[in-house]
């Protein structure tokens, strides 16, 4: 083998080695993201939650996959879904709580990350 086409091949290699190191340093942007946002209200009359939940985009695979419910800190429903339909939507839970009750609402995304908002009942919600 030449000289000249050992260097070029030398080379060669290098230049693969440091493109692979590029790639393996540098971030990539995921192809997921947490719900956007979470707005709750609590009826107290009907003991009815409902969390309007704000996640796009979805997919089949991207989607709101799990809502944990929180009261005083206490997990009282662990919801989990399969879908979502639209960007936007909203889910009822009935939820026995009296006024001064800190509600929890924790919206998981099925690839990355989460949102949580609380409410006190009996004042206006507070998103996280």
């Amino acid at each position: 083998m030449k000289i000249n086409e050992r260097n070029r091949m030398m080379s060669v290699s290098y230049l693969i080695l440091a493109i692979l190191a590029f790639f393996a340093f540098c971030p990539v942007t995921a192809s997921a993201n947490a719900p956007k946002e979470v707005k709750l209200t609590f009826d107290v009359a009907s003991k009815t939650l409902e969390a309007t939940i704000t996640h796009t985009p979805y997919s089949e695979s991207h989607y709101v996959q799990k809502v944990e419910i929180k009261k005083n800190g206490e997990v009282v429903t662990l919801q989990e879904y399969t879908s979502q339909t639209g960007d936007t939507f909203t889910y009822s839970y009935k939820v026995e709580a009296v006024a001064g009750d800190i509600l929890e609402v924790k919206a998981s995304c099925s690839r990355f990350g989460s949102r949580t908002a609380k409410l006190t009942v009996g004042q206006p919600a507070e998103p996280k």
